[in-house]
């Protein structure tokens, strides 16, 4: 059976190992690129030895009912070996799981080589053997053996810790492939659920990888893309976690299997945005943005009006939308904005120019206002909505804002006075496109507590500083601590 097990392939050939090949494999296991994923790679020469053996041994007994096999790969060009892939048992998985293994030397990567050797040894092994499903897991955080097994046509499943307390994510891929339920007549498996805050650690990853495929697809070499295409906070645990917490975010499944994540932010009683909609690249084609879309619109049938913005570069994204029935209102080079109306009701919005004339307290939702420098003062605005608005060089003095909601607004060169801000929450606030500093001046911020933070650069002067703490540390110690340090010079 040996000889049957050369794999000839257009970059690199699969071949059995033989003892002459210590050292080349030797040479492979002093690579940490390997060997922190692979620890059990780092074997002293006597313990490779008899590992060698034991594979070369194995040859001659391989049973098709029953694979275990380790190849190496082999650089047909070079003729040098770069790496090893092999299907076989492993103990923290199911019995009749058999999986891909594989690593590649440093100097051979991003060239394809490993997603070709997989490939084919798995095509090999479903074309010789019995075996009608392959299995891959991978640590969440390695990125470039998901891409191995996602670009060898293996499917991702789910996220499971196994025996060793460690997350992997789980991949698989089938001989023949199960026909989509669609053709079979069946119901959709696409399905919405709440996102909770558990959810928060996948969806981070999904959406990563969504908008940095959208990013290596689309940006076209520049440094800063516009903010559709990398939205602020995209990769950030911390942003997804807030959403979930504060605004209406559903995992995307598929088969029950998170596939992506969408989120709503609900503007009014008949007023919806559609934030975000991300979708594993790898699920990406199969019409499955489509089904989310029209359950979105079926969780939320009391929406007319929904509303969303797209990177002015997808041209992919303009055709999907409008497919949906989505309406361009406006097209620039970096974003495009569309609307949906699905009810016929007419929707009472106050023009701009009255809302000087109307009490603050018979208001109580502002949508898509311009309300360029405008003037509160003396008001209550207490349980109001201010969403999607334009407050640039507003200006609110004395006002009762208890309760109210602020969100997706510009504030630039704004103005906040005598106002009490107590149990105010900001959160994933920044500073817009122009960086422009805020200033805080007369301020009681007693007790307030900063966290993960960009502080840079900030002046304190002619401030209260009593019993203030920077990463647990008094200011008043530190202080000391560098007057100490001049008088010492």
């Amino acid at each position: 059976m040996k000889s049957q097990l050369t794999i000839q392939s257009s970059s690199i050939t699969l071949r059995p190992l033989t003892l002459e090949d210590q050292d080349a494999l030797y040479a492979l296991t002093r690579q940490p690129e390997i060997t922190d994923i692979l620890p059990e790679w780092r074997m002293t020469e006597e313990q490779l030895h008899g590992f060698l053996q034991f594979v070369v041994g194995s040859y001659e007994q391989f049973d098709p009912k029953d694979v275990r096999v380790m190849l190496a790969v082999v650089h047909n060009k070079d003729q040098q070996i770069i790496g090893w892939c092999g299907v076989f048992p492993n103990d923290m998985l199911d019995r009749d799981d058999r999986e891909v293994a594989y690593a590649i030397s440093r100097d051979y990567r991003n060239k394809g080589y490993i997603t070709e050797a997989v490939n084919a040894l798995t095509t090999y092994l479903f074309e010789n053997t019995l075996l009608d499903r392959i299995v891959g897991i991978v640590k969440p955080f390695n990125q470039p053996s998901r891409k191995v097994l996602e670009h060898a046509g293996f499917r991702y499943v789910s996220r499971r810790k196994l025996s060793d307390q460690a997350d992997y994510d789980y991949f698989e891929r089938y001989k023949v492939q199960p026909a989509p339920a669609s053709s079979l007549g069946l119901r959709s498996q696409v399905q919405l659920r709440r996102a909770c805050q558990e959810d928060a650690k996948v969806l981070t990853e999904i959406c990563t990888r969504a908008f940095d495929h959208a990013i290596r697809v689309w940006a076209k070499g520049d440094t800063v893309p516009d903010s559709n295409l990398c939205p602020p906070g995209y990769s950030s645990i911390r942003m997804h976690s807030y959403v979930i917490r504060e605004w209406d975010y559903y995992v995307i499944e598929w088969d029950g299997c998170t596939i992506g994540g969408v989120s709503v932010n609900v503007l009014g009683s008949r007023h919806a945005r559609l934030d975000k909609i991300f979708i594993d690249p790898v699920c990406h084609s199969r019409g499955i943005g489509s089904q989310v879309i029209r359950l979105v619109e079926a969780e939320y049938p009391e929406i007319g009006v929904w509303k969303l913005e797209t990177s002015g570069r997808q041209r992919d994204n303009h055709h999907f939308y409008e497919k949906m029935c989505y309406i361009c209102l406006y097209a620039s080079e970096d974003e495009y904005g569309y609307e949906k109306i699905i009810t016929i009701e007419p929707v009472i919005q106050l023009p701009s120019e009255e809302l000087s004339n109307v009490q603050g307290e018979t208001v109580t939702e502002f949508y898509q206002a311009d309300l360029d420098s405008v003037r509160f003062s003396t008001s209550n605005l207490r349980d109001i909505r201010m969403t999607d608005c334009n407050l640039s060089g507003g200006k609110f003095t004395n006002l009762n804002m208890t309760s109210i909601l602020l969100a997706d607004l510009r504030l630039t060169e704004s103005k906040v006075e005598f106002c009490a801000l107590d149990g105010v929450h900001f959160q994933d606030a920044h500073l817009g496109r122009d960086r422009v500093p805020m200033r805080w001046e007369h301020c009681d911020l007693k007790g307030s507590h900063f966290n993960d933070c960009d502080l840079s650069n900030v002046q304190l002067e002619q401030c209260q500083v009593a019993g203030m703490k920077i990463n647990g540390v008094a200011v008043e110690e530190l202080l000391a601590a560098y007057e100490s340090m001049k008088a010492n010079r």
